[in-house]
């Protein structure tokens, strides 16, 4: 009976390796899993393989933090699967788009196309420093070649392409404007006691007494944050933007110093855990206070302007994966080879 037992549950096996991806006495081979579909469109296959070649070296970066078997980590098998989602949704956009493309017939020239690759591979170089062996060191490390690094630029530039010209109607009203900014301004728009700070950060009390000096006798405090600063200010005039005197994530020190500074004064050296600092306050407020309207409407426009595109693009793509038929597997993205 054992025997007679045995050969049923392979026959059982066997009957439903179609319908069920197989069970633990059949097993597909690497190849066989990169084939497995993970969508399609319009008929289109979509293959894991085709997934994973977009992630490029990401899938061997999480094996560096999880470890090879990614089976033997929970942790390691959700980012593959997270990342290898975001991989896929951007392939699906990237396929419906290209046929909208061309439906709308708004689809690049073939010169045009041609040029704005070349334009992103001289940028992509440039940050390479035009050195050819770097560049193709940076392509070998993400598991690409110029062909698909082109290819890559290429369908951006048509996705962008249609989103572009479904969102270019969008408009904000003044009304919505000011609705946004009455309904932020106690949250996003409203501050403290503060001023506008700048600093000039050096290593040692005798290099501070000096750019004092050079600033009591005359010199620019944005000149001087050029030549002596050691931090980013020293680009923006030693610029700290507003700072409220209570600010968290400012050493307390450095506070206690600004906050008795008057309108336009400048301080002795003040000592902080990153060293001496000579400090500028201007523009202060000795109590709560708003952001005018006025400062924050570009942002607010283009906050309001995003937030009304990405729901239009959502809506529209969603009907466009219904138009073209886009169905899914995501199971299949959890699959390892």
């Amino acid at each position: 009976m054992k025997k007679i037992k045995r050969l049923i549950e392979v026959l059982l096996c066997g009957s439903l390796v179609f319908s069920l991806a197989g069970c633990d006495m059949i097993q597909k081979t690497p190849d066989a899993k990169k084939k497995s579909v993970v969508a399609t469109v319009d008929g289109e296959k979509i293959t894991l393989s085709d997934v994973d070649k977009l992630l490029g070296s990401v899938i061997s970066q999480i094996k560096q933090q999880y470890g090879q078997d990614l089976s033997a980590s929970a942790e390691g098998k959700k980012a593959l699967v997270d990342q290898r989602t975001n991989a896929l949704n951007s392939i699906l956009e990237q396929k419906v788009c290209a046929k909208k493309a061309v439906t709308l017939k708004i689809m690049p020239t073939d010169a045009d196309l041609n040029k704005q690759i070349d334009d992103k591979l001289k940028q992509i170089k440039e940050m390479y420093e035009n050195d050819d062996a770097k560049y193709k060191e940076a392509l070998k490390a993400e598991n690409m070649t110029e062909d698909q690094l082109k290819k890559a630029i290429k369908d951006s530039i048509i996705t962008t392409t249609v989103k572009q010209n479904v969102v270019k109607d969008i408009k904000v009203t003044d009304e919505e404007v000011q609705k946004y900014y009455d309904t932020h301004k106690e949250t996003d728009y409203s501050k403290g006691a503060g001023a506008d700070m700048y600093h000039i950060l050096v290593a040692t009390e005798d290099e501070a007494k000096k750019i004092k000096k050079e600033l009591d006798g005359g010199a620019k405090f944005a000149d001087e944050a050029a030549k002596y600063g050691t931090d980013g200010t020293k680009t923006t005039g030693g610029s700290l933007g507003f700072v409220q005197y209570d600010e968290a994530n400012m050493d307390k020190d450095f506070l206690a110093g600004a906050k008795k500074l008057k309108e336009g004064e400048i301080s002795n050296p003040v000592k902080s855990q990153f060293g001496y600092h000579i400090i500028m306050v201007k523009n202060i407020k000795t109590d709560k206070h708003y952001q005018p309207l006025a400062d924050v409407k570009d942002k607010i426009m283009s906050t309001l302007k995003d937030t009304k595109s990405t729901a239009l693009w959502n809506t529209t793509f969603s009907a466009w994966k219904t138009e073209y038929k886009v169905t899914t597997k995501n199971e299949n993205l959890a699959i390892l080879y």
